[in-house]
């Protein structure tokens, strides 16, 4: 899966969705919750062909029954599943075998409102985590703050810059795509195989 790819096919999706709300705040938040909706969408249809996988985001109903919630600690959670029997029921019960993405989200421009969320992703046993922040003016310092926990972190971990919602729709819908490699922050660029491409 390639996570820049995903970030930005998942952006120019929430663009597409309809402004809503009387109010910029009502208005940005909508934009983000869009945006997250649409990252869920695209790891499901990534994962489309597993039916043990599962992913769960806070808008989308279509595991509650199994999971008895929308949202399972992260705002956006890929997991694989298994069943097993109820003790007197002898019904299937879901549970989690292993995490495979674990997302945070958070549009605030400063990096304590970052570090809240990144937090979780510490706490993760995910194999990939991914954390998404807005688009600073001081990219360098934003990135450079969130080394100390990312470096706390198991597997694999990306932190995706994007445009904030209030700069929407941005003249440059790209987002800024990096991994933590050997303690440091590896810009992921793009590759011509990139080009058209909407697969992630």
């Amino acid at each position: 899966m390639n996570p820049r790819i995903l970030v930005e096919t998942a952006l120019q999706n929430a663009h597409k969705e309809p402004d809503e709300g009387g109010t910029p705040s009502l208005v940005h938040r909508n934009r983000s919750k869009h945006f997250v909706e649409a990252l869920a969408s695209r790891f499901r249809e990534y994962y489309r062909d597993k039916d043990t996988v599962r992913v769960l985001s806070r808008h989308c109903d279509l595991h509650r029954e199994e999971f008895g919630l929308n949202e399972l600690l992260f705002d956006v959670l890929v997991c694989e599943t298994s069943l097993v029997q109820s003790a007197r029921e002898s019904a299937s019960l879901r549970f989690v075998t292993r995490a495979l993405w674990a997302v945070e989200s958070e549009f605030a421009r400063d990096t304590r409102q970052a570090i809240f969320d990144f937090n979780k992703l510490v706490l993760s046993s995910a194999e990939a985590k991914l954390f998404v922040g807005p688009i600073v003016p001081d990219e360098n310092a934003f990135l450079e703050r969130l080394l100390a926990p990312a470096s706390r972190c198991s597997g694999e971990v990306f932190v995706a810059l994007v445009p904030h919602p209030s700069d929407w729709p941005p003249t440059d819908a790209s987002a800024h795509v990096y991994r933590l490699q050997a303690s440091e922050w590896e810009a992921l660029r793009p590759s011509a195989s990139d080009a058209g491409s909407q697969h992630p």
